[in-house]
C-alpha cells in the first residue's frame, strides 16, 4: 500500500485533510501497476515507458493525494510544459473503497490550490456522451467536474477516434478558450509525436 510517508519526493504539501506528494518513478510505477490498471481501461493507459521518459523530460508529475495519516485518497497525474499557464490532468482516480463521499472533489480543490501559483488551469478531457459507451457515465463524470468548480468550453478533440469534451479547471486565474486550445495542442505534439499526431488528435473549436 502505498503512502504519502514512503513515497520518494522532494516536494509535500500538507494541505489539510489532504497531503500532496510528487512520485519518483519507482513509486508511480507501483500506482500504475497495482490501482491504474484497475481503475482504467486498458486502450485508456499509456505504456509506463511512456511516463517515465516525460518524468525525465521534466514534464509529467504523477501526484497522490493522502490523508492526514498517510494513507493514500486520490492520485493526479499531469502533463506541463515550462512556461504554460495550463497542464492536462492525465490521469485522475479516488481510491475505489472511498468513491461517492467527496473525496474527488476535495482532490481537485486541493490539485487547484496546489497549483495556484504556477497555473492558471487544469485541462480536463471528459468522453462526449454522444459517443460514450455509456453516456449515463460520461454524463455523471462531466456533471461531478462542473460541480467540483470546473467550466466548460467550447472546445472538443478526436484523438484516436475518441471523441472528448474539453473542461478547465481554474487554478491561478482562468484563460480564454483561445488559449487553452492552442496550449493543449502543445501539450499534445509533446505527448503524441510524428507521424501519429497528424490525423490521429484533431481539436474542433480551438
Amino acid at each position: 500500500e502505498i503512502s504519502c510517508s514512503l513515497v520518494g519526493s522532494e516536494m509535500c504539501i500538507r494541505d489539510s485533510p489532504m497531503q500532496i506528494q510528487l512520485l519518483d518513478c519507482a513509486a508511480a510505477q507501483q500506482i500504475y501497476e497495482t490501482r491504474m490498471v484497475q481503475d482504467f481501461p486498458a486502450a485508456e493507459l499509456k505504456p509506463f515507458s511512456a511516463v517515465r521518459e516525460m518524468m525525465q523530460a521534466g514534464i509529467y508529475e504523477p501526484l497522490v493525494l493522502c490523508d492526514a495519516a498517510g494513507a493514500l485518497q486520490a492520485y493526479a497525474w499531469q502533463v506541463l510544459l515550462p512556461g504554460r499557464r495550463s497542464a492536462l490532468l492525465d490521469y485522475f482516480a479516488v481510491r475505489s473503497d472511498l468513491r461517492g463521499g467527496g473525496i474527488g472533489t476535495q482532490a481537485l480543490h486541493a490539485l487547484a490550490r496546489h497549483y495556484a501559483d504556477r497555473l492558471d488551469d487544469l485541462i480536463l478531457e471528459c468522453e462526449h456522451p454522444d459517443e460514450a459507451p455509456d453516456r449515463a457515465v460520461a454524463r455523471r463524470r462531466i456533471a461531478f467536474y462542473l460541480r467540483a468548480g470546473a467550466c466548460a468550453t467550447r472546445i472538443e478533440s478526436r484523438v484516436f477516434g475518441v471523441r472528448y469534451n474539453i473542461l478547465t479547471l481554474p487554478c491561478g486565474g482562468h484563460a480564454q478558450d483561445a488559449v487553452i486550445g492552442q496550449e493543449l495542442k502543445e501539450l499534445y505534439r509533446m505527448m503524441v509525436p510524428e507521424p501519429y499526431y497528424r490525423g490521429n488528435v484533431i481539436f474542433f473549436g480551438a
